[in-house]
């Protein structure tokens, strides 16, 4: 298949929904000659900082000469920013390629477009001939499609309240599935948990009897200077700058070094703080609490559930900026979204807001949701096209800083609508010697 064709028939899957299970991928694997026991992995999993954590680790292992392969969801605009080489989205060449593989070992079978992403990315890692790879959960732990492997190590990101219909209605519901990625006696670094998440994931790893590492006992970093921090572990790193902005990155970063010093226990690399640095201050991961270089600002934010939002509204104060335009969207896969909830929380702050319905393959909150949900409000304006709504908000933004957020697909879109303009990274890194 071209690359356009193999897109097609990989997008015809979307409307096979979210089917929780590892019968189909284990089926599929084993068809491809289970290419994920191939090269070693380590395993993320939690609600927010997967994906900005996933990042730190595979920057930080590609800088000490480990061949990487990133598997991440979902995409902002190609299928192809899902597979990263060496911080390189998979070509689409190969990713065509890869595809057709995959697509002839399935056959007439069954199965829902993550999984079929997933044994692309482990086809795909094993075809490379990558050192390590480093998997990022799609929805959950427990019966996602990634939970196949059993990895070197695993990570476990702050875990809060998303997709409820899928993974339970309680915090400790919700943990014991991100849980499940713990496997026996494999290393887990923990971030910092509300107290009903952690005690269920504990649990877990005693009956297990896998190793917990705890941000704030084992391992913590904490600023040295207005612009550095300070990392203590197994090593004491000082003078770390980093790249993306927000407070919760200093975590999300901690939890990355960590891991590395796992990996180094196991022979995998030995640090440098030197390579550790260049690592640190090049990572990339776009549309998390990113500025776009307009006058003023716009500020693309993945914030999709109440704990980002609060996230967000607290990176804004920390960076001086207390009003703003909004232009927000949701997703509500599932029917549990508290988009109202979400919206209510950042509102007041919001001098202007342009509602619309965000692009991609997930239910939308329709426009007609939102306009039950709120009261009339002269300040809120409707728009069901992005494209429309994103005109609208940047012809009324003045002074004050546009901040796109509520959906990751949103922020990706415009983005990339905006990226002509700009000379901005594609979410490709390579480090220049």
């Amino acid at each position: 298949m071209e690359f356009n064709e193999a897109k097609n028939w990989l997008s015809g899957f979307q409307f096979h929904g979210i089917k929780p299970g590892l019968s189909r991928i284990n089926k599929l694997l084993a068809s491809l000659g289970h290419p994920e026991k191939n090269y070693p992995c380590v395993h993320l999993a939690g609600t927010n900082g997967k994906g900005s954590t996933a990042a730190f680790l595979e920057s930080i292992l590609r800088a000490h000469g480990l061949k990487t392969g990133l598997y991440t969801s979902p995409h902002l605009v190609s299928v192809c920013e899902r597979f990263k080489i060496n911080g390189k989205n998979l070509s689409e060449e190969k990713f065509a390629k890869y595809c057709t593989d995959v697509k002839e070992v399935l056959g007439t079978g069954e199965a829902t477009y993550f999984e079929l992403t997933t044994a692309i990315a482990f086809w795909a890692f094993s075809q490379e001939k990558i050192d390590i790879a480093i998997i990022e959960c799609g929805l959950g732990g427990r019966l996602d499609a990634t939970n196949v492997i059993t990895p070197a190590l695993s990570i476990i990101t702050p875990i809060s309240y998303d997709h409820m219909a899928y993974l339970g209605e309680t915090l400790s519901q919700i943990a014991r599935e991100k849980a499940g990625i713990i496997k026996p006696g494999i290393p887990v670094v923990l971030a910092p948990q509300r107290e009903e998440a952690r005690e269920v994931i504990l649990k877990s790893a005693r009956q297990k009897k896998a190793p917990v590492y705890q941000y704030g006992r084992d391992f913590r970093c904490k600023p040295s200077t207005k612009d550095t921090h300070r990392y203590e572990g197994a090593h004491v790193f000082e003078g770390l700058v980093l790249s993306l902005r927000g407070e919760y990155q200093v975590e999300n970063m901690a939890l990355a070094i960590k891991a590395a010093e796992i990996l180094e226990e196991k022979g995998f690399l030995r640090l440098s703080e030197e390579k550790l640095k260049k690592a640190l201050s090049t990572t990339f991961w776009p549309c998390r609490f990113e500025f776009l270089p307009f006058e003023p600002p716009v500020i693309l934010d993945a914030a999709h559930n109440e704990e980002g939002i609060n996230l967000l509204l607290k990176n804004l104060s920390q960076a001086g900026i207390e009003k703003f335009i909004l232009l927000f969207a949701a997703s509500n896969e599932g029917g549990t979204k508290p988009f109202y909830k979400m919206l209510e929380k950042i509102m007041p702050k919001a001098a202007k807001i342009f509602i619309c319905e965000p692009p991609g393959p997930r239910a939308p909150v329709t426009i007609e949701e939102w306009k039950k949900a709120l009261n009339s409000n002269e300040n809120i304006s409707y728009y069901k096209s992005w494209e429309e709504a994103l005109l609208a908000a940047r012809k009324s933004q003045g002074k004050l800083p546009l901040v796109v957020a509520g959906s990751l697909y949103l922020a990706g879109r415009v983005r990339n609508a905006l990226a002509d303009n700009l000379n901005i990274c594609d979410g490709d890194q390579s480090f220049v010697d």
